[in-house]
């Protein structure tokens, strides 16, 4: 029943922070003119942006986020993606849990993949990828053209229904396409 503002009040004084740092992360989060609200009426992005605003309070070095788009409407993913690319901008360390490789693309500069509390493997994402082996589905109005320019790039790929499957990062298909003049019309993880 308590209101926002309320609440990040008392986490605030239970953490001795400074009296405005509430009203500074509701103004970051996009919560300020909903502060007085009881966060009981709040929507489920709502609540996610008040969670955050929460973890923001410290104005921490160091982010962690476990899966933050969950149960996201769309416009609060792309503001949640903006938020989290212009903290780690600043300086911060961001640390973002995601089973959606395609989530991850939008966002993170580097992939760590941990398993068993064990850290398995640290790269950039087009290493990642291209180590893993994972690829794109690619549309374009030439094919042929196109398959034989990856092939002789030494990139796997394979005719599908709608295009091509191609085992490469979007950077190199992009630049073979554009190097043999290949229109793409879609490429998708």
């Amino acid at each position: 029943g308590r209101t926002a503002l309320a609440h990040l009040r008392i986490l605030a004084t239970a953490a001795r922070l400074p009296h405005e740092a509430p009203d500074r992360v509701l103004e970051e989060t996009g919560l300020a003119g909903d502060a007085r609200q009881r966060v009981g009426e709040y929507s489920l992005g709502m609540r996610q942006r008040l969670g955050l605003a929460a973890a923001m309070l410290g104005d921490p070095a160091v982010l962690v986020l476990d899966e933050p788009t969950n149960g996201l409407d769309p416009p609060g993913v792309r503001w949640l993606r903006g938020y989290v690319r212009r903290l780690a901008d600043e300086g911060r360390t961001v640390l973002l849990s995601s089973h959606a490789l395609s989530e991850v693309e939008l966002t993170a500069d580097h992939v760590l993949v941990l398993a068993h509390g064990q850290l398995l493997r640290s790269s950039t994402l087009a290493e990642f990828r291209a180590e893993a082996g994972v690829g794109f589905r690619v549309r374009t109005p030439h094919l042929d053209r196109l398959g034989a320019a990856l092939g002789a790039a030494g990139h796997a790929h394979r005719q599908t229904d709608d295009g091509l499957a191609v085992e490469a990062t979007p950077e190199d298909v992009g630049e073979i396409a554009a190097a043999h003049g290949v229109v793409l019309h879609s490429l998708v993880a």
